[in-house]
């Protein structure tokens, strides 16, 4: 149960170092040759292409984005592991008055291994879910 715990910290570690926009931190949760990517933003590798990637994010949101994941799904073999979850983005404008709200969902699909000990992450893509994909039309049709 340990490997399972410590890959979701993994995770977790990496939302908390984007959202306060700490390239350092974030990097730390990756391999050399990781991969980051999704479809509407790109693909992101290694750690200076992290490290621009998550200067990026943090300058479009400068302190007011915070990720929330849910349903962590492990799965361990050996020294690699694969986590799905859900994402939840919340977002706010404190200088606009908008209070913090939804600002995307999706899901987050990583390939991690284990490195002198400590789990990092290989490959990491996201899924955005589409604002608009016509879910209200789908449901009322079914």
């Amino acid at each position: 149960m340990s490997d399972k715990f410590d890959v979701v910290e993994t995770h977790s570690r990496y939302c908390d170092a984007l959202d306060r926009g700490d390239a350092d931190d974030l990097v730390a949760v990756f391999t050399e040759d990781a991969v980051w990517y999704c479809k509407p933003m790109g693909t992101f590798e290694g750690h200076q292409g992290l490290r621009t990637f998550c200067k990026a994010v943090h300058e479009m949101t400068p302190g007011s984005m915070r990720h929330t994941t849910s349903n962590h799904v492990v799965d361990v073999t050996g020294d690699t592991a694969r986590l799905r979850c859900y994402l939840t983005g919340i977002v706010w404008d404190a200088a606009k008055g908008v209070a913090p709200q939804v600002g995307g969902a999706g899901r987050y699909d990583a390939q991690l291994v284990r490195q002198d000990g400590a789990w990092k992450i290989r490959r990491l893509d996201v899924e955005l879910y589409e604002v608009g994909d016509n879910l209200d039309e789908r449901l009322t049709t079914s």
